[in-house]
């Protein structure tokens, strides 16, 4: 029973994952191991001199545009 619930809940973020990883490498022509340090660094700046939030690791960054989120 807990086997079935898992692959449920794992099959849609799996492939929200891959989805993201196809779109990297062609809309950015980004590698993904290159993505996967780019995920980590994102993650080592939240909720540090950055002011990010991990809501705002959900958007890419556009150059020019600063936003000052709010932490929740």
């Amino acid at each position: 029973m807990a086997l079935e619930a898992s692959l449920r809940t794992a099959a849609p973020l799996v492939g929200a994952g891959l989805e993201r990883i196809v779109h990297a490498a062609y809309a950015e022509d980004l590698d993904p191991l290159d993505l996967a340090a780019r995920a980590e660094v994102a993650l080592q700046l939240v909720n540090g001199e950055t002011g990010l939030c991990v809501v705002d690791l959900l958007e890419p960054v556009r150059l020019g545009r600063h936003r000052r989120s709010v932490p929740l």
